[in-house]
């Protein structure tokens, strides 16, 4: 048994803050750490494209029994793509759009139905990384996980921390 001690801080200044512009009324400094116990590690690097879906984690082919809070993995993903020149929060050009799906469901790449990167509520995607971005965050092996960039030759770093 291993351990691993993920640490989230969110911290910023007030709206009225004249030095840095705050998103609320209130500054924020929430800190939250924990200590979570796995058996092993998987580092993987992905290139994403438009034109069809990379299957990232296949939840069947990595677990059977899928008990909730017993089975299942602690995800990192960060879009390593290049920061484009300019503003980096303008800039969509270098997105990653990740989609949480049933096992063996594939969303289609043709811009219509569930395509990952659509601009509606049809799209399977369940969230999307800018490049510099990154989520943590833990997954049952229930389904799959996919990704479809909004550009070609985008990179995907993907940690997987599997529970004990």
């Amino acid at each position: 048994m291993a351990i691993i001690t993920p640490t989230l801080k969110i911290v910023s200044t007030a709206s009225d803050n004249t030095a840095t512009t705050g998103p609320s009324a209130f500054a924020l400094n929430l800190s939250q750490t924990d200590s979570l116990s796995v058996v092993k590690h998987a580092v993987n690097e992905y290139t994403i494209n438009t034109a069809a879906n990379t299957l990232l984690i296949d939840g069947s082919e990595l677990e059977t029994a899928f008990v909730p809070g017993t089975n299942g993995c602690f995800l990192y993903f960060k879009n390593t793509s290049p920061i484009q020149v300019g503003d980096p929060l303008a800039d969509n050009t270098e997105v990653i759009c990740v989609g949480l799906v049933e096992d063996g469901v594939t969303p289609t790449t043709d811009d219509a139905t569930t395509d990952l990167t659509l601009n509606n509520t049809s799209s399977l995607r369940s969230f999307s990384l800018r490049a510099g971005e990154f989520a943590f965050f833990p997954f049952d092996f229930c389904g799959d996980i996919v990704a479809q960039a909004t550009a070609n030759d985008q990179t995907l770093e993907v940690i997987r921390f599997n529970r004990t």
